[in-house]
């Protein structure tokens, strides 16, 4: 298999957005760490990259207010996308996703996307219906006038992208074992996604800010071309009270790509590395 700059960058998406950012099914089933509250304000800018380069970057934005969506009160989380550096010049992306979520529950509202991704657009909207399992989606291109309205099925206590992404922080993770398995499921692209995740442990994960300690986890992936090795995707969590992703490794046949967080700001503590 040969990646060009567009898949790469294609990839690098996929993994920090389908993979950092899972959605569950059976939420009572999930043991949930009480103490684990986010800080409205924070902001952390992820970089992913292959090989040597720079692919992408992430920026995820809690807001400081709730806001009222579908007469509900929401958090709002904003995830700005762009590709940069070499790569950014072989396809430009610019991408915004948006998610309206319910402060106690997680369990989202509304979920956008505002997408460009070389000459692909899309607008989306998506409303959860989640007593009803009803997921309703309107959606244009931007070169065209043409709105499409469509309402799919989904299981009831269906999550997002993003919304999953802070329901994964709030785990109790001490109540796992290590090879423990999580079941999964979340509603995208008009359908509904079971996943597999691998509780793998505690292990204190390189970053830029030091060696911290973290929970690991890896999705079971479906046999493919592009992934290589028993675990070939693993992402790491922090332990602590901020419980924040702060990398994500996949194993590419030809290579790996890595997602890492270089910047973070209002968090409830600052990260703290461990002494060895």
């Amino acid at each position: 298999m040969r990646l060009n700059k567009k898949n790469i960058i294609i990839t690098c998406s996929c993994i920090f957005f389908g993979i950092a950012a899972f959605g569950f099914k059976a939420q009572q089933d999930l043991p949930k760490d009480t103490s684990i509250s986010f800080e409205q304000g924070e902001t952390l800018t992820y970089i992913a990259g292959y090989s040597v380069f720079e692919a992408g970057q992430a920026v995820v934005h809690l807001d400081k207010k709730l806001h009222d969506v579908n007469g509900k009160n929401c958090y709002k989380v904003d995830v700005h996308g762009k590709s940069i550096g070499m790569f950014g010049m072989g396809m430009k992306i610019r991408d915004l996703w948006q998610s309206y979520f319910d402060p106690e529950t997680i369990l989202p509202v509304q979920f956008n996307r505002d997408i460009l991704e070389g000459g692909y657009t899309l607008e989306e909207k998506i409303d959860f219906d989640q007593a009803n399992g009803k997921a309703k989606v309107e959606w244009k291109k931007k070169d065209k006038p043409e709105i499409h309205n469509e309402e799919y099925e989904m299981s009831p206590g269906s999550f997002d992208v993003i919304s999953g992404y802070y329901l994964l922080r709030t785990l109790d993770y001490e109540q796992y074992a290590k090879g423990d398995t999580i079941n999964m499921n979340t509603f995208w692209e008009n359908k509904g996604y079971d996943f597999d995740i691998i509780y793998l442990g505690v292990e204190k994960c390189h970053t830029k800010f030091g060696r911290i300690e973290s929970y690991v986890l890896s999705p079971i992936m479906p046999e493919n071309q592009l992934f290589s090795g028993t675990h070939p995707i693993k992402f790491w969590v922090s332990k602590d009270v901020n419980r924040i992703p702060l990398k994500i490794q996949a194993e590419l046949i030809v290579g790996a790509v890595n997602v890492d967080l270089v910047r973070y700001k209002g968090l409830k503590q600052k990260l703290k590395k461990t002494k060895s």
